[in-house]
């Protein structure tokens, strides 16, 4: 858990440890302002369990999403590499093969002298050493998915690509092609949802005046002026700390 997420939950539990203290100097803890009676105070806190419940509920989305796409683009290079070497052996002329080399830097956010040669290939360096070294290295996913639609549109105006290995086949390309959308798309929308359960707890949490942070520091403002500073009301409490996390 890192700060941020600690400081989030810190401040639910002082506030829990805030509104217990205070309900026990009723009837005297008689605020004027009904956002600080300890009924809102209760209510405050269920917000802020349910709130940071939804954050990672979200985000613990996000992270299966995550691994979802990462596992779908595992051979994502081998994949590429093995497209263009039979583009390469196909009777293709050298225009067509430099524009399929071309998609292909795209794809891996290469410099022209950098794509390997069939000579490479064929040792099986490509396969392994690139696939690791260039796994999700650069671009987005969605750079990768829009740029591998753009060569599966390629290969359909090249009618000698025909290869053997049915998962090089156009039709199977275009199966992939829609997994490693659909698998980018869900963690698009999973990282929206988690965002809403982050503005939802910014305004829980975080809010002016009725924020459950900015509840808790006025309490204590008021038990320091209802009791004084000085008072063991006061001191009960003075040292449950509250922060305000942008």
């Amino acid at each position: 858990m890192n700060s941020n997420k600690r400081s989030h939950q810190q401040n639910v539990d002082n506030f829990e440890k805030l509104t217990k203290q205070v309900a026990t100097f009723e009837p005297a803890y008689n605020p004027s302002e009904s956002r600080l009676s300890i009924a809102n105070h209760l209510q405050l806190k269920a917000k802020g369990d349910e709130v940071l419940e939804g954050v990672m509920a979200a985000e613990s989305a996000v992270d299966h999403a995550i691994s979802e796409r990462t596992t779908s683009f595992e051979d994502f290079d081998v994949l590429v590499t093995r497209v263009v070497n039979a583009v390469r052996i196909s009777e293709v002329s050298d225009q067509t093969i430099a524009q399929t080399e071309s998609i292909v830097r795209d794809l891996r956010n290469k410099r022209a002298e950098e794509i390997d040669t069939p000579e490479e290939s064929e040792e099986g360096k490509d396969d392994e050493d690139t696939g690791k070294h260039n796994k999700m290295r650069n671009g987005s996913f969605g750079t990768k998915v829009e740029n591998f639609h753009r060569l599966i549109m390629l290969l359909m105006t090249i009618t000698a690509y025909k290869p053997n290995e049915t998962d090089l086949s156009i039709e199977s390309l275009k199966t992939r092609y829609a997994a490693y959308k659909l698998a980018n798309s869900a963690c698009i929308s999973m990282e929206v949802t988690a965002d809403v359960a982050r503005r939802l707890r910014k305004v829980a949490l975080y809010a002016p005046k009725t924020g459950l942070v900015s509840v808790a520091l006025d309490s204590k403002l008021y038990v320091k002026s209802a009791y004084g500073a000085n008072s063991p009301q006061y001191k009960s409490i003075s040292g449950i700390l509250f922060t305000r996390i942008k």
